[in-house]
């Protein structure tokens, strides 16, 4: 117990011994708070989505976005929905690492790996662990694997959230990077719907979705700032000789 209260003493003074550290340890503590709320807030939908408590909601919006069925829609939605699918998705993540890897970018093309792979394993861990059926109300399109969550609103969500990401980190110009955030989450925004509006998905799938997404996003990005803090705490501790 000794040895623990001295070891949190040395962090919290390394802590407070750099702005760098400082706003490492501050984002670490939020991600942790974050990755907790956003785990609950994915089980708690997926336990209403068991005890069928989510019925009403995924019913009315359903109800209310087939309304704006039409044909002329249908064709420019299967057309955004494609860009949340696997051949769009499949060949954007490999350009994308590929262009990191091969401008100087290895780590980040490492972590954009890391993150774009293992989500889309991910998320079928997560339908084969829930077991939900598609929705069977008038679809447009016929999936074969399971609803819950939505592998199109996931993994967009992680693929165009790492992207803006990535560039918001790397160019100077912050307005055009905040525009290109705005771009990437009307996207994903709209990707989600396009699911609903073709009947592959409810509602609930799709939140879910984004919540898993976000979820595993938060989780990469604190386990590379725990790694970095780590890596400044030894170089510290060196210093002083602890």
């Amino acid at each position: 117990m000794k040895n623990l209260r001295q070891r949190l003493s040395q962090v919290i003074e390394f802590s407070r011994s750099s702005q760098i550290a400082f706003a490492l340890c501050t984002e670490i503590i939020v991600g942790v708070f974050l990755t907790i709320a956003t785990l609950g807030a994915f089980f708690k939908l997926g336990e209403d989505v068991i005890d069928k408590e989510i019925i009403s909601f995924d019913s009315s919006i359903i109800h209310f976005i087939y309304h704006f069925r039409t044909p002329i829609v249908t064709y420019f939605v299967n057309k955004i929905s494609f860009l949340g699918g696997d051949i769009f998705l499949g060949t954007a993540i490999t350009l994308t690492i590929l262009y990191l890897f091969f401008n100087r970018h290895k780590k980040d093309a490492l972590v954009f790996s890391f993150i774009l792979f293992f989500g889309i394993g991910l998320n079928l861990l997560l339908k084969n662990m829930f077991h939900r059926p598609r929705p069977d109300l008038i679809p447009l399109v016929h999936e074969t694997s399971y609803s819950f969550p939505s592998g199109h609103s996931m993994n967009s969500f992680i693929f165009y959230t790492c992207l803006s990401f990535f560039i918001f980190r790397k160019i100077k110009n912050k307005k055009l990077s905040i525009a290109l955030i705005i771009i990437s989450a009307i996207f994903i925004f709209l990707i989600g719907i396009s699911r609903i509006y073709l009947g592959a998905h409810y509602p609930s799938d799709v939140l879910a979705g984004y919540i898993a997404g976000l979820c595993w996003f938060i989780i990469v990005l604190l386990f590379e700032k725990t790694l970095s803090f780590l890596r400044l705490f030894r170089d510290y501790e060196y210093k002083k000789g602890y």
